[in-house]
């Protein structure tokens, strides 16, 4: 293949027809072609289609396509790198910036996140629950707990009649994820850093779970109501999927209906969501209802990170709670924001990549501390 071929297979790229045999023969010849070789007047254009090449054969599996061309139009340079492309957005105006394609010199590696959770039953005793193995793990009054071999947690109901109403409280550690499925069959996801408290079998009048942290739920339908108590407020469902992100170090409550309809309540103070909508609170200012961006509240779950127009303080954020590292900031540029996507399993330097080559902020990686500099 010469460059004039390898050149239009990358337009036939760009207008999605390239078949699977032609992505192959990309992944074939990209070393032989330089990028500083392809002769085009756009030095954006040059970027995009070398950025969407590389996200499409390179991280096809693990990583979401950014189609932010048409969103932020007037935004900046797609970053073209290994991992997919990244946008600078300032708050007020957007900035164009210049990249360069060398990424920062990172040489720590710091794995990412897995599953990973500590439960603790209702005598108090602790199972680790990435170290066990797949089965019953313990009989709570009249339910089964068991770990099934995708590393789900169960409970089953014998049938038979509890005397008491037991409590489990499953924590999710820092670096960590997991799942399980309630004595009602509904499912949730649970983020680092969490923590859900739980009963083991169902009452007669209601549902009540109380989360701290990120979780995810798929509530199944039940004439008995469904709560999440979240410090000050409460979520009540009878049947829907939708995501809570309620961590104590952000600054509201963040509430995101995908499906069915739930209400926000705290005291007197209520909101009815609609699916796509998105409640936001926090005890000074009430609620809020706006237009939920469900792609990045649910990017947590599906195995990515997506930031849209998000400042670099609530990145880092994300990034500690994932990786299990401490952010220290020794910079000025900790309130612009970003706008991209990458899987979430990639190594931290990957994700640190990506933010450094927009030119505004570089990292430091010391054992499992994180320092943002200039």
């Amino acid at each position: 293949m010469n460059k004039e071929e390898y050149i239009v297979l990358y337009q036939k790229y760009l207008n999605n027809e390239c078949s699977p045999e032609e992505l192959e023969l990309l992944r074939q010849y990209k070393d032989d072609f330089e990028f500083s070789e392809i002769d085009y007047k756009d030095d954006q254009l040059q970027a995009k289609i070398y950025g969407k090449l590389l996200n499409s054969i390179e991280e096809r599996e693990r990583v979401k396509p950014l189609f932010a061309w048409k969103r932020y139009a007037a935004a900046a340079v797609l970053l073209a790198a290994v991992v997919t492309g990244l946008i600078l957005v300032q708050k007020g105006n957007k900035k164009e910036v210049t990249a360069s394609l060398a990424p920062t010199a990172v040489k720590e590696e710091i794995k990412p996140g897995s599953n990973k959770a500590v439960l603790i039953l209702g005598d108090g005793s602790v199972v680790e629950l990435n170290d066990t193995v797949t089965g019953k793990i313990a009989q709570q009054g009249a339910t089964i707990v068991s770990k099934v071999s995708n590393g789900q947690l169960t409970y089953e109901e014998t049938g038979g009649d509890a005397k008491e109403i037991i409590y489990n409280t499953i924590n999710i550690p820092r670096g960590g994820q997991y799942s399980l499925t309630l004595p009602d069959g509904s499912k949730v996801w649970l983020n680092s850093a969490t923590s859900l408290k739980f009963p083991t079998q169902l009452n007669d009048k209601e549902r009540v779970v109380e989360l701290d942290g990120e979780a995810y739920f798929e509530v199944a339908k039940s004439k008995q109501p469904f709560f999440v108590k979240v410090k000050n407020m409460q979520v009540e469902v009878l049947g829907t999927h939708f995501n809570v992100m309620a961590y104590s170090d952000e600054s509201h409550i963040n509430t995101t209906l995908l499906e069915g309809k739930v209400r926000l309540s705290s005291g007197t103070d209520e909101v009815i969501l609609k699916p796509g909508q998105q409640g936001l609170f926090t005890p000074t200012a009430g609620f809020k209802v706006r237009e939920a961006d469900t792609d990045q509240a649910l990017a947590w779950k599906n195995g990515y990170f997506n930031f849209n127009d998000e400042e670099l303080t609530s990145i880092m954020r994300k990034i500690s709670r994932w990786y299990n590292v401490d952010i220290e900031y020794n910079s000025k540029n900790s309130k612009l924001s970003y706008a991209g996507v990458i899987s979430r399993f990639k190594n931290v330097s990957d994700v640190l990549d990506m933010l450094s080559l927009t030119g505004t902020v570089q990292f430091k990686i010391t054992d499992r501390r994180i320092t943002v500099i200039n």
